[in-house]
């Protein structure tokens, strides 16, 4: 069974990356602020879930920043949160990350650890990698190159990488 979660983009190649010509209100300074709420819609991202016999696999794709994991915390967190839980979660078509999904990440390990369960985070591409490195969760979090090595990782056959 798939469950798909999806946000749609106008125009994937324009709002990648947010644009310098911003609208926004003047505070104090004389320098516009802008939240990012209004274009959280134009992000593209989505996730797709995968039930298999005996855990789940999350499915990422697309740009994770402060405006779009706020989508993805809900259902990540219900996962993470069953006891004796096993997740997966598929990186390889992720664009971009940054600090507020490394930390959901974060805290979905480790509320899988307090109800005996596990998340195995699998198909990092380079920046994904540089990025874990970076925020120095790589050595926290279970990570596999291959689904049948996080199967592995969940059934005690593994260590992680």
């Amino acid at each position: 069974m798939t469950n798909k979660h999806n946000i749609k983009s106008s125009n994937i190649l324009e709002n990648r990356i947010f644009s310098d010509n911003l609208s926004g209100q003047i505070i104090g300074t004389g320098h516009k602020h802008d939240s990012g709420e209004s274009r959280a819609n134009l992000l593209p991202f989505e996730f797709f879930e995968k039930k298999r016999a005996d855990s789940t696999v999350l499915i990422l794709q697309g740009i994770y920043n402060t405006q779009t994991v706020k989508y993805l915390k809900t259902r990540l967190y219900e996962l993470a949160g069953e006891w004796d839980g096993k997740l997966i979660i598929d990186l390889k078509k992720i664009l971009f990350i940054d600090v507020a999904c490394l930390a959901a990440f974060l805290k979905a390990h480790k509320l899988a650890e307090s109800r005996n369960g596990k998340v195995v985070f699998i198909n990092r591409n380079e920046k994904i990698k540089r990025a874990f490195q970076i925020a120095k969760i790589d050595s926290i979090l279970n990570i596999a190159f291959s689904l049948e090595e996080a199967d592995d990782l969940l059934n005690g056959k593994v260590h992680a990488s």
